[in-house]
Protein backbone atom coordinates (compact mmCIF):
# COMPACT_ATOMS: atom_id res chain seq x y z
CA UNK A 1 0.00 0.00 0.00
CA UNK A 2 1.30 3.34 -0.68
CA UNK A 3 1.32 6.50 1.17
CA UNK A 4 0.42 10.05 0.38
CA UNK A 5 1.51 12.10 3.22
CA UNK A 6 -0.29 15.56 3.46
CA UNK A 7 2.34 17.87 5.31
CA UNK A 8 -0.02 21.09 6.31
CA UNK A 9 3.04 22.76 7.57
CA UNK A 10 1.72 26.04 9.54
CA UNK A 11 -0.39 26.82 6.80
CA UNK A 12 -4.66 27.19 7.38
CA UNK A 13 -7.14 28.71 9.76
CA UNK A 14 -9.11 26.92 12.48
CA UNK A 15 -12.35 27.62 10.07
CA UNK A 16 -10.26 26.34 7.40
CA UNK A 17 -9.70 23.43 8.96
CA UNK A 18 -12.35 22.84 9.97
CA UNK A 19 -13.62 22.81 6.04
CA UNK A 20 -10.16 20.68 4.53
CA UNK A 21 -11.32 18.03 7.73
CA UNK A 22 -14.84 17.71 6.14
CA UNK A 23 -13.70 16.97 2.44
CA UNK A 24 -10.97 14.78 3.46
CA UNK A 25 -13.34 12.17 5.77
CA UNK A 26 -15.41 12.33 2.45
CA UNK A 27 -11.91 10.37 0.77
CA UNK A 28 -12.53 6.86 0.90
CA UNK A 29 -9.96 4.81 -1.02
CA UNK A 30 -8.26 1.37 0.93
CA UNK A 31 -5.10 1.11 -1.90
CA UNK A 32 -3.55 4.33 -0.40
CA UNK A 33 -2.33 4.94 3.35
CA UNK A 34 -3.73 8.31 3.65
CA UNK A 35 -1.83 10.17 6.44
CA UNK A 36 -2.38 13.96 7.57
CA UNK A 37 0.44 16.03 9.63
CA UNK A 38 -1.46 19.13 10.43
CA UNK A 39 0.23 22.15 12.92
CA UNK A 40 -0.17 20.59 16.33
CA UNK A 41 -3.01 22.80 17.33
CA UNK A 42 -5.15 21.40 15.08
CA UNK A 43 -4.07 17.56 15.97
CA UNK A 44 -7.34 16.85 18.50
CA UNK A 45 -9.98 17.40 15.44
CA UNK A 46 -8.53 14.52 13.73
CA UNK A 47 -9.33 12.13 16.65
CA UNK A 48 -11.80 9.88 15.75
CA UNK A 49 -11.85 10.26 11.78
CA UNK A 50 -11.08 7.61 9.13
CA UNK A 51 -7.18 9.23 8.63
CA UNK A 52 -4.50 8.42 9.82
CA UNK A 53 -2.27 10.96 12.32
CA UNK A 54 0.91 12.79 12.34
CA UNK A 55 2.66 15.19 13.91
CA UNK A 56 5.17 17.41 12.67
CA UNK A 57 7.80 17.52 14.82
CA UNK A 58 8.91 15.81 18.71
CA UNK A 59 10.33 17.65 21.38
CA UNK A 60 13.13 16.05 23.05
CA UNK A 61 12.41 16.44 26.82
CA UNK A 62 9.65 13.84 26.59
CA UNK A 63 9.89 12.93 29.99
CA UNK A 64 9.93 16.61 31.68
CA UNK A 65 6.27 17.97 30.48
CA UNK A 66 7.94 21.30 30.08
CA UNK A 67 6.02 24.61 28.78
CA UNK A 68 5.10 24.52 25.10
CA UNK A 69 6.04 20.70 24.87
CA UNK A 70 3.64 18.20 23.78
CA UNK A 71 4.06 14.74 25.32
CA UNK A 72 3.56 10.93 23.67
CA UNK A 73 0.93 10.03 26.29
CA UNK A 74 -0.80 13.38 24.91
CA UNK A 75 0.05 12.27 21.35
CA UNK A 76 -1.40 8.97 21.70
CA UNK A 77 -4.55 9.93 23.31
CA UNK A 78 -4.92 12.06 20.27
CA UNK A 79 -4.23 8.43 18.06
CA UNK A 80 -1.31 10.13 16.58
CA UNK A 81 0.72 7.07 14.66
CA UNK A 82 3.05 9.30 12.64
CA UNK A 83 5.97 11.59 13.35
CA UNK A 84 7.86 13.81 10.61
CA UNK A 85 11.63 13.79 12.10
CA UNK A 86 14.52 15.58 10.73
CA UNK A 87 12.87 17.80 8.10
CA UNK A 88 15.43 20.36 6.53
CA UNK A 89 13.04 23.33 7.64
CA UNK A 90 13.56 21.90 10.93
CA UNK A 91 17.21 21.26 9.94
CA UNK A 92 17.84 24.74 8.44
CA UNK A 93 16.01 27.41 10.59
CA UNK A 94 16.04 25.29 14.52
CA UNK A 95 19.76 24.30 13.63
CA UNK A 96 18.66 20.66 14.41
CA UNK A 97 21.40 18.65 14.10
CA UNK A 98 21.84 14.56 13.87
CA UNK A 99 22.24 13.99 17.71
CA UNK A 100 19.12 15.36 18.13
CA UNK A 101 17.29 13.98 15.25
CA UNK A 102 18.49 10.59 16.43
CA UNK A 103 17.06 10.79 19.83
CA UNK A 104 13.76 12.08 18.82
CA UNK A 105 13.95 8.83 16.52
CA UNK A 106 14.19 6.97 19.41
CA UNK A 107 11.76 8.42 21.66
CA UNK A 108 9.47 7.52 18.62
CA UNK A 109 10.26 4.30 17.64
CA UNK A 110 10.24 2.89 21.67
CA UNK A 111 6.80 4.71 21.81
CA UNK A 112 5.69 2.92 19.12
CA UNK A 113 5.35 5.94 16.80
CA UNK A 114 6.56 5.03 13.26
CA UNK A 115 8.95 7.64 12.06
CA UNK A 116 8.77 9.53 8.68
CA UNK A 117 12.73 10.22 8.58
CA UNK A 118 13.70 12.84 6.20
CA UNK A 119 17.22 13.29 4.26
CA UNK A 120 17.92 15.00 1.31
CA UNK A 121 21.31 16.79 0.02
CA UNK A 122 21.34 20.63 -1.07
CA UNK A 123 22.21 22.16 -4.70
CA UNK A 124 25.80 22.66 -3.77
CA UNK A 125 26.18 18.70 -2.89
CA UNK A 126 24.37 17.89 -5.96
CA UNK A 127 26.95 20.51 -7.82
CA UNK A 128 29.70 18.80 -6.20
CA UNK A 129 28.39 15.48 -7.34
CA UNK A 130 28.71 14.08 -3.54
CA UNK A 131 25.02 13.68 -2.77
CA UNK A 132 25.25 9.71 -2.71
CA UNK A 133 27.71 10.03 -0.33
CA UNK A 134 25.76 12.33 1.81
CA UNK A 135 22.43 10.26 1.98
CA UNK A 136 24.31 7.32 2.91
CA UNK A 137 25.82 9.46 5.74
CA UNK A 138 22.58 10.48 6.80
CA UNK A 139 20.79 7.01 7.04
CA UNK A 140 24.61 5.14 8.67
CA UNK A 141 24.65 8.30 11.39
CA UNK A 142 21.27 7.30 12.38
CA UNK A 143 20.31 3.78 11.80
CA UNK A 144 23.76 2.73 13.21
CA UNK A 145 22.63 3.50 16.74
CA UNK A 146 19.44 1.97 16.63
CA UNK A 147 18.39 -1.47 16.73
CA UNK A 148 16.50 -3.12 14.07
CA UNK A 149 13.25 -3.45 15.78
CA UNK A 150 13.63 0.11 15.84
CA UNK A 151 14.60 0.96 11.82
CA UNK A 152 11.71 -1.25 10.61
CA UNK A 153 8.87 1.65 12.04
CA UNK A 154 11.25 4.37 9.94
CA UNK A 155 9.33 5.24 6.77
CA UNK A 156 12.49 7.49 4.65
CA UNK A 157 11.44 10.54 2.97
CA UNK A 158 14.30 11.69 0.30
CA UNK A 159 13.38 15.16 -0.32
CA UNK A 160 16.43 17.13 -1.96
CA UNK A 161 16.36 20.28 0.06
CA UNK A 162 16.50 22.22 -3.34
CA UNK A 163 13.48 21.04 -4.52
CA UNK A 164 11.37 22.30 -1.19
CA UNK A 165 9.11 24.94 -2.44
CA UNK A 166 10.63 24.90 -5.76
CA UNK A 167 9.23 24.61 -9.38
CA UNK A 168 12.39 23.00 -10.79
CA UNK A 169 12.42 20.20 -13.14
CA UNK A 170 13.12 16.76 -11.78
CA UNK A 171 15.71 14.65 -13.07
CA UNK A 172 13.76 11.40 -12.59
CA UNK A 173 16.31 8.87 -14.03
CA UNK A 174 18.48 10.13 -11.00
CA UNK A 175 15.84 10.10 -8.61
CA UNK A 176 14.99 6.86 -9.54
CA UNK A 177 18.70 5.99 -9.16
CA UNK A 178 19.02 7.88 -5.86
CA UNK A 179 15.72 5.65 -4.62
CA UNK A 180 17.52 2.31 -5.21
CA UNK A 181 20.27 3.34 -3.90
CA UNK A 182 18.95 4.43 -0.39
CA UNK A 183 17.09 1.07 -0.44
CA UNK A 184 19.99 -1.33 -1.36
CA UNK A 185 21.90 0.71 2.04
CA UNK A 186 19.49 -0.58 4.46
CA UNK A 187 18.80 -3.70 2.73
CA UNK A 188 22.28 -4.09 3.01
CA UNK A 189 23.91 -2.73 5.78
CA UNK A 190 20.47 -3.71 7.99
CA UNK A 191 18.66 -6.41 6.06
CA UNK A 192 16.19 -4.14 5.81
CA UNK A 193 13.91 -3.53 2.91
CA UNK A 194 12.82 -0.28 4.11
CA UNK A 195 10.22 2.02 3.03
CA UNK A 196 11.33 5.20 0.75
CA UNK A 197 8.46 7.94 -0.45
CA UNK A 198 9.87 11.26 -2.39
CA UNK A 199 8.86 14.99 -1.32
CA UNK A 200 9.77 18.54 -3.01
CA UNK A 201 7.52 20.44 -5.61
CA UNK A 202 5.28 17.35 -6.03
CA UNK A 203 1.80 18.71 -8.20
CA UNK A 204 -1.49 16.54 -9.58
CA UNK A 205 0.96 17.23 -13.03
CA UNK A 206 4.04 15.96 -12.72
CA UNK A 207 3.25 13.37 -9.99
CA UNK A 208 2.85 10.43 -12.33
CA UNK A 209 6.10 10.86 -14.13
CA UNK A 210 7.30 9.89 -10.30
CA UNK A 211 4.73 7.05 -10.21
CA UNK A 212 5.78 5.60 -13.28
CA UNK A 213 9.75 4.69 -12.03
CA UNK A 214 7.90 2.25 -10.30
CA UNK A 215 10.78 2.55 -6.67
CA UNK A 216 8.36 4.62 -4.56
CA UNK A 217 6.79 3.73 -2.15
CA UNK A 218 4.41 6.79 -1.63
CA UNK A 219 4.77 10.94 -1.43
CA UNK A 220 5.18 13.90 1.24
CA UNK A 221 3.64 16.70 -0.15
CA UNK A 222 2.63 20.24 1.27
CA UNK A 223 1.61 22.78 -1.65
CA UNK A 224 -0.51 19.91 -3.64
CA UNK A 225 -2.53 18.87 -0.74
CA UNK A 226 -3.22 22.49 0.84
CA UNK A 227 -6.24 22.26 -1.72
CA UNK A 228 -8.11 19.35 -0.65
CA UNK A 229 -10.14 18.80 -4.32
CA UNK A 230 -6.32 17.88 -5.21
CA UNK A 231 -5.88 14.92 -2.88
CA UNK A 232 -8.74 12.54 -4.96
CA UNK A 233 -6.77 13.86 -8.23
CA UNK A 234 -3.11 12.53 -6.25
CA UNK A 235 -5.03 9.34 -5.29
CA UNK A 236 -5.89 8.24 -8.75
CA UNK A 237 -2.72 9.15 -10.06
CA UNK A 238 -0.95 7.25 -7.35
CA UNK A 239 -2.96 4.26 -7.74
CA UNK A 240 -4.16 3.73 -10.72
CA UNK A 241 -1.79 2.09 -13.26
Amino acid sequence: MKYLICNLKAHKTYEQMLEYKISLQKILNKQINLIIAPSSAYLSMFKGTNLNLCIQNLNLNNDLLLTGDISIEQLKSLDVKYAIIGHYERRKFYKENELEILEKIKIATTNNLKVIYCIGETKEEKDRKVEYQILEKQIARIFNKLSNENIKNIIIAYEPTYLIGKNDTYDLLKIRSIILFIKKIVKDYYNINIDVIFGGNINIDNIKNLVNLNVLDGFIICSAILDSQNIPILIDKITIK
